[in-house]
């Protein structure tokens, strides 16, 4: 019994250090993501003079020295990351200091003052030593979270097998069994519920709660074979929204995510029950229409989600103008396999953006 709480004390204890660990790497993506997102508000302020673009370099400015303060919180003392983060924080703020004097000297010199190639060189070889050095942090981070992972494994079959034993002794002392068969089986229901929970997770979309990638992959191949033995049709629609990317660059990721959020519910109000959508990365979405009688009926399905955004988009009190673009792909007549009938929808979709945007096309 005290094996038993000792193997799940230390696995709750190794489980909070892997979550640390995690954090810890989330804050190395989050700090590299934020100096690129902070180059690109200067690239588009030294190219177009436009002081939006400044805002992206604040924020990606504030957001960097967030994750380093973070880093630097969570980092054990004797870790050895912390003299790889010390150097980061120097040469990010080195790579700051560069790019807050480039935006200047362009505010007093003019778009082509002789500075901005030099500034540019200095950015690449500051943004090469802060990736290397970032990428020997994520290393060192990966190795800690493998160690955790191992031993949260040990303790979870060290828990197993005193449990196995445990249940031998329950079975043979009838007058104790009540009380710990109550508490095995409540750990078993919370392992179940666990493993629904990251089951669905695996199969969803985390931000928009979409079946994903993976899940579009199953569907499809099972209405494949469905249609292809029934001798039935379905059809594919590629869909990918227009000026998402400039909705993230003017607004952030926080106003991205909640504009993907609302667009997927936007979508399901006008599809049936019976219509399968899902996010397939980024801002694509994938739809599979698997009962419907003439094209027409997808041509006015078309025409009615290119409708929703007639109007802007309104996400925290910000209207939005985005458009969608969409490629339809009908099987058998545009492919014999799902691959076949992707990559039709993919190519229709980027037809109807050549030709305009906000609008569909059928592939050929």
């Amino acid at each position: 019994m005290a094996g038993l709480f000792v193997a799940m004390y230390q696995l709750v204890d190794y489980s909070e250090q892997k979550d640390l660990v995690d954090r810890q790497r989330y804050q190395v993506v989050t700090l590299g993501k934020a100096i690129t997102n902070a180059e690109s508000g200067q690239r588009g302020y030294l190219l177009t003079g436009h002081t939006l673009f400044l805002d992206a370099l604040e924020q990606g400015q504030a957001e960097a020295m967030k994750a380093i303060s973070l880093l630097e919180h969570d980092l054990d003392t004797s870790s050895a990351a912390r003299p790889l983060l010390a150097n980061i924080k120097q040469l990010v703020q080195q790579k700051f200091n560069a790019m807050d004097k480039s935006v200047q000297v362009q505010m007093h010199a003019g778009e082509y003052a002789p500075h901005l190639s030099l500034s540019r060189d200095r950015g690449r070889e500051l943004m090469k030593l802060i990736d290397g050095q970032l990428a020997q942090i994520d290393e060192q981070l990966l190795i800690k979270r493998q160690w955790f992972e191992q031993a949260i494994r040990n303790r979870i079959l060290a828990s197993v097998t005193v449990a196995i034993l445990l249940s031998i002794v329950i079975i043979s002392v009838l007058v104790f069994s009540y009380r710990s068969t109550t508490l095995l089986l409540e750990q078993v229901m919370e392992n179940q519920a666990v493993a629904k929970q990251l089951s669905h997770q695996a199969d969803h979309d985390l931000l928009t709660s979409l079946p994903n990638r993976r899940s579009v992959n199953v569907y499809l191949e099972s209405t494949y074979e469905m249609a292809r033995i029934g001798s039935k049709q379905f059809a594919v629609f590629f869909m990918d929204l227009d000026g998402f990317k400039r909705v993230n660059d003017a607004y952030g990721h926080d106003v991205g995510d909640a504009l993907l959020i609302e667009v997927a519910n936007m979508f399901k109000r006008v599809l049936r029950q019976s219509d399968f959508l899902a996010r397939q990365g980024g801002d694509e979405f994938v739809l599979v229409v698997s009962s419907y009688l003439h094209r027409l009926e997808l041509t006015q399905l078309a025409q009615r989600l290119i409708h929703l955004f007639a109007q802007p988009v309104v996400v925290r009190g910000i209207p939005l103008e985005i458009g969608v673009s969409i490629g339809i792909a009908e099987y058998p007549h545009h492919g014999k396999n799902v691959k076949q009938l992707l990559h039709v929808a993919d190519k229709a979709m980027y037809d109807s953006k050549k030709n305009g945007k906000n609008r569909f096309s059928f592939g050929e």
